[in-house]
């Protein structure tokens, strides 16, 4: 009796899925990251569909300014109208950072570039927040901002007086 109510306090802790197994992790990320591929090739083809496909209904895209608050018909408009001029060039720092979160439903995925045309000397940060939506993974949240090195905020902040 003893040894049926340990396998069975361990088979409930198991079933809960708290914590994951290094492969799965490993898929998942796997499965992110093709997802945010069709996302950049979306990007450089200038496939708008393409691009918002990959939000979800409820997605928020949250620009540079403070004022920038799109939900998914806004960011829709926004890229139809931006894209006519072409896609802008992007030179990647680093690879992206993907973290999982526990249960393997949600995920945040840091993507560092510059953009030589807009901002030649300060790097962006996009931020993505993603959910697993049946068996597919799909963007919540985008969330663009400029990142500064620590050493040029004073400068910064001075050429803004």
């Amino acid at each position: 009796m003893m040894i049926a109510t340990l396998l069975l306090i361990a088979g409930l802790s198991y079933g809960r899925g708290a914590d994951r197994a290094p492969a799965d992790v490993a898929d998942e990320k796997t499965a992110i990251n093709e997802t945010l591929d069709k996302f950049d090739e979306a990007l450089l083809a200038q496939d708008v569909s393409g691009l918002t496909s990959l939000l979800c209904e409820e997605g928020m895209v949250i620009g540079t300014d403070p004022s920038e608050f799109w939900n998914k018909q806004e960011i829709t408009d926004l890229w139809t109208e931006a894209l006519v001029q072409g896609p802008p060039e992007f030179k990647y720092l680093g690879d992206r950072e993907i973290v999982i979160a526990p249960g393997g439903k949600a995920a945040v995925v840091v993507t560092q570039y510059m953009i030589p045309a807009w901002s030649p000397n300060i790097p962006w940060r996009q931020v993505y927040h993603m959910v697993k939506m049946k068996k597919e993974w799909k963007i919540l949240v985008i969330n663009i901002a400029f990142v500064p090195k620590n050493e040029h905020i004073q400068a910064i902040n001075a050429a803004l007086d």
